[in-house]
């Protein structure tokens, strides 16, 4: 496909989010197993060990398919075979992750051979994709094999193996890319993939803050903590969806991994800022660690977009009105919650 030709999300990427949406919005539960008022550092540890391989099977997926989609009958198949390991993947998402460990590694090395599988298959059909097939294939394969190797070691060890293993698939694009500036990824693509996950991922804050009314009493103030956090959720996606119209859309991205390695950061601060908003409704946690998961997941996302667009965009003065309307309407939820304990 030539590259001045304007690609789009098809339908069957779409579906393929509808099944991941599901395994992030378990892994973000994770950050509501609350413990007489308080998360410990081990849940934030479990929700980052559980959420980033997911985001990364996702990831993968999606620079595959804006480099070499075709819409073929075997893409589509692997697909279809990534989407159903998925769905039993789900199945072993759990706050006491050594008990379910071994399922959730079988599920992403399977996810992640079938990547390995789809490039192969690229590469019959597409010359191009030949050296990019090689490269990932070799790289990605060295990082399973040392995934694989966790399960010989007890915890915590198994966890630095593990990530030791994903950290090698991790930085293969990296270090490969010399070879994929041969094939840059697709200006509009890569972005609309990237924002159509990321309006599920605040749809999931829609979710959490209406279930959560949904279990409170209509008073003043929890429909004042529910109006803040909309607000919260609408300033997010204003400030998101600026920043990539004015910058990614439509613009040369090269192998994209600005936007590859920074949205890691973007959906683990959304993730988590859904659950601050949904414990500003239901406030079962003591008002420091709400404070500190607040911290948390708004310094990842900032994070992942310093990354995405870099630190001389982020600064201009057009975007100040949304960093405003962040803070001050988190402190209103706060303020506003534990109020209601009080």
């Amino acid at each position: 496909m030539s590259h001045d030709t304007i690609k789009k999300a098809n339908w069957l990427e779409l579906f393929f989010d509808l099944i991941f949406v599901f395994a992030i919005s378990t892994a973000t539960h994770l950050l509501a197993h609350v413990h007489n008022g308080h998360l410990a550092i081990e849940d934030y540890l479990t929700f980052v060990l559980v959420i980033i391989p997911i985001l990364w099977v996702w990831t993968g997926h999606t620079l595959f398919s804006t480099r070499f989609d075709t819409g073929d009958k075997w893409q589509r198949f692997l697909t279809f075979v990534v989407m159903f390991f998925a769905v039993f993947w789900t199945a072993f998402i759990n706050s006491d992750f050594d008990s379910y460990y071994h399922g959730y590694l079988a599920f992403y090395v399977l996810a992640r051979t079938t990547l390995i599988i789809m490039y192969c298959n690229a590469a019959r059909v597409n010359a191009e994709a030949i050296p990019v097939a090689k490269n990932l294939g070799i790289g990605f394969a060295i990082g399973l094999a040392i995934c694989i190797s966790s399960v010989f070691f007890e915890p915590p060890y198994r966890y630095i193996v593990l990530y030791l293993g994903i950290g090698v698939e991790i930085i293969t694009p990296l270090l490969r890319r010399s070879v994929l500036k041969a094939v840059p990824v697709a200006s509009h693509h890569l972005p609309e993939r990237y924002g159509i996950f990321a309006i599920v991922l605040l749809g999931e804050s829609v979710i959490m803050l209406a279930a959560n009314l949904g279990k409170s009493d209509l008073t003043i103030p929890v429909v004042g903590t529910v109006i803040s956090g909309f607000v919260l959720i609408i300033t997010l996606w204003w400030l998101y969806f600026d920043l990539v119209d004015n910058y990614s859309v439509g613009k040369h991205l090269g192998t994209g991994q600005n936007i590859v390695y920074g949205h890691l950061f973007i959906y683990s601060g959304l993730s988590s800022i859904a659950v601050f908003i949904a414990f500003s409704i239901k406030p079962e946690l003591h008002l420091k660690d709400h404070i500190i998961l607040g911290v948390f997941g708004f310094l990842v996302f900032i994070i992942g977009l310093l990354i995405t667009f870099k630190w001389h965009r982020l600064v201009q003065k057009k975007y100040l009105i949304e960093y405003f309307l962040l803070t001050i309407f988190s402190a209103i939820s706060l303020f506003l919650s534990h109020g209601l304990v009080d």
